[in-house]
């Protein structure tokens, strides 16, 4: 297995990387960020680990490492591009999107999304519990 953290290592991450994102593009008969139809063969993070042989531990792991993170950021930030683009234009499925989003990108849903009624208490006056009663 290549050493990942040299430059040279780097240099050949870059390569096997790109790779990836040329075999998604030729399998959806184009290039993935152009392509109007549903792809086949959608840009993801598990698919990239699966081409490197490389676990997500693994890769954030060489995150940690100069050499590597701005490979391997770049590649992050462009599966993550491509899965909004995609999810937005009805390419990709929106729950999918945003849960694969969420997992491996760490988006969530805002905080003013939650359950705001804890503590909430209505109070009726003198005439809307007479007709209720």
């Amino acid at each position: 297995m290549t050493n990942y953290k040299t430059k040279k290592g780097s240099a050949e991450l870059a390569k096997k990387i790109e790779e990836y994102f040329s075999l998604c593009d030729s399998a959806n008969g184009g290039i993935g960020e152009k392509k109007a139809t549903k792809p086949i063969k959608p840009y993801t993070l598990s698919g990239l680990l699966f081409h490197l042989d490389m676990s997500a531990k693994e890769l954030d792991t060489l995150l940690q490492v100069r050499a590597p993170s701005r490979v391997i950021s770049g590649a992050k930030r462009r599966i993550e591009a491509y899965i909004e683009e995609n999810s937005l234009n009805g390419n990709l499925s929106a729950t999918a999107a945003f849960n694969s989003l969420k997992e491996h990108f760490g988006w969530s849903a805002k905080e003013s999304e939650k359950d705001e009624t804890e503590g909430f208490t209505v109070e009726l006056s003198d005439d809307a519990e007479r007709f209720g009663a």
